[in-house]
């Protein structure tokens, strides 16, 4: 057994066996499934039929070894992977009738290569969206590099703000369709009260369309909180961005965006949340290696970071220093390192198409955001003023107002609100907590202000 699983490893790196020493005879059938799944139980008797005549099945517990599902991209339970001659010659996703196993299993390796729906054409220049895990070594991705991995000590109050404030507004999704799920990333860009919108990937509802369960993880005072989600519109393949209204039951601190007016730099520092292989969101930090590189010829927004990123962080948030939203995670490409996002104009566009475009109208232009920062520098205010125009008292930058989510009103751009980021200074990595006051009151304002001083 040794022997063969290194062999599967072999495969999955790109070191092929010539197709001509391989027939359908010799094919392998790679189960991937996880014990709580109940499409791949409904699976077993068909699989017990399979073995019984003769089939070679290796049966893969996602959970269990999740390397080795890595490897092979799975991003939905159950899925087959059909290996004849150590090439992939056919995949199935979701529950599967004994034929289409059996046909998938017949498949020539020597001939052309059945879809897997792995790659999607209307792609031209980057692969499809979808990052998929990159090949593990030593418990880091070998394709992503350390220092795009691991994530540099904060150097600023400011930038130490705006990255608690990002990680309060990243949520984990679960996107069902009937046979499985997907997991995925996203981002609160806008409130109205209870309500919430988040923003994340379009190809994360290729399949499942707004017609299945969607599920929001939440991460409230160090507690998971699961909500449903429910989609509003989505593009799955030119600009692949999304938008899920949920209802969280509390006000949460939406990010703000980067102004129309401001381009995104390459060589620019920056950073992003995601949730690794559907685990809770993780901070990666990051550099801008190329702006609109790809599908020039359809127009469309897109940045290029270093270090390419895995599994589960497909929607996650792209972010400046000023922790302002850039970028939407939606593909992947490892042999050069390096992660694709939709850009700011492919966000305005979803925004624009769906009647919110007030979201990103609000930003604050360059020049203002420049006058905040030199007042933060030195010292003049930011600190215990709140202007007019919306910037925040504790941070010298602008916040995001509310908007009419589903249509039900906008309250006023200039209430105050102090935000309030809660850790324990002895434990960097322990749970995180940011709260909104919404109207603080004067007695509260002057606690603050001689606490701050």
């Amino acid at each position: 057994m040794r022997l063969f699983f290194a062999l599967l490893v072999a495969g999955s790196l790109g070191f092929l066996a010539s197709p001509q020493a391989a027939s359908a005879g010799d094919a392998i059938l790679l189960d991937f499934s996880s014990a709580h799944c109940s499409p791949c139980k409904a699976m077993k008797p068909t699989l017990t039929q399979l073995a019984s005549n003769g089939v070679a099945i290796r049966h893969v517990d996602v959970i269990t070894e999740p390397h080795l599902a890595a490897r092979y991209g799975i991003r939905k339970t159950p899925t087959y992977v059909v290996l004849s001659g150590g090439q992939e010659v056919a995949r199935l996703i979701g529950q599967q009738s004994l034929v289409a196993l059996q046909a998938a299993l017949a498949s020539n390796p020597s001939g052309p290569r059945i879809p897997t729906r792995a790659t999607d054409p209307s792609f031209k220049n980057i692969a499809a969206p979808a990052t998929r895990l990159a090949p593990l070594a030593g418990g880091m991705s070998a394709s992503v590099s350390p220092a795009s991995a691991v994530s540099e000590a904060m150097p600023t109050v400011s930038l130490a703000q705006a990255i608690e404030i990002a990680r309060a507004a990243t949520v984990r999704l679960r996107v069902h369709d009937g046979h499985g799920y997907g997991a995925g990333t996203g981002t609160v860009i806008d409130t109205n009260g209870d309500q919430a919108l988040v923003l994340t990937c379009g190809h994360l509802f290729r399949e499942n369309r707004g017609q299945e369960k969607i599920e929001v993880d939440l991460y409230v005072g160090g507690q998971t909180k699961t909500i449903a989600g429910e989609l509003l519109d989505y593009d799955a393949d030119t600009h692949d961005v999304a938008l899920v209204a949920i209802r969280p039951g509390f006000q949460m601190q939406p990010v703000q965006m980067i102004h129309s007016q401001e381009r995104v730099r390459v060589g620019q520092t920056a950073f992003s949340f995601g949730c690794d292989r559907g685990a809770d969101p993780s901070r990666r930090d990051t550099r801008i290696t190329g702006v609109d590189k790809y599908d020039q010829h359809l127009g469309v927004s897109n940045l290029e970071i270093a270090g390419a990123p895995i599994d589960g962080r497909s929607g996650g948030g792209l972010f400046d220093e000023a922790g302002r939203l850039i970028g939407v995670c939606n593909a992947a490409d490892y042999e050069g390192d390096v992660g694709i996002y939709a850009g700011p104009g492919s966000v305005r566009w979803q925004l624009d198409k769906t009647g919110l475009s007030t979201i990103y109208k609000r930003a604050q232009p360059p020049q203002m955001r420049l006058a905040a920062l030199q007042r933060e520098n030195s010292g003049g205010g930011a600190s215990t003023n709140i202007e007019a125009d919306g910037v925040n008292a504790l941070s010298g930058t602008a916040r995001v107002s509310p908007s009419e989510i589903l249509n039900l009103g906008s309250p006023s751009r200039n209430e105050r609100e102090v935000i309030v980021i809660v850790r324990d200074r002895a434990n960097p990595a322990g749970p995180t907590q940011v709260m909104t006051l919404n109207q603080p009151s004067a007695d509260l304002m002057l606690m603050i202000q001689q606490q701050a001083k």
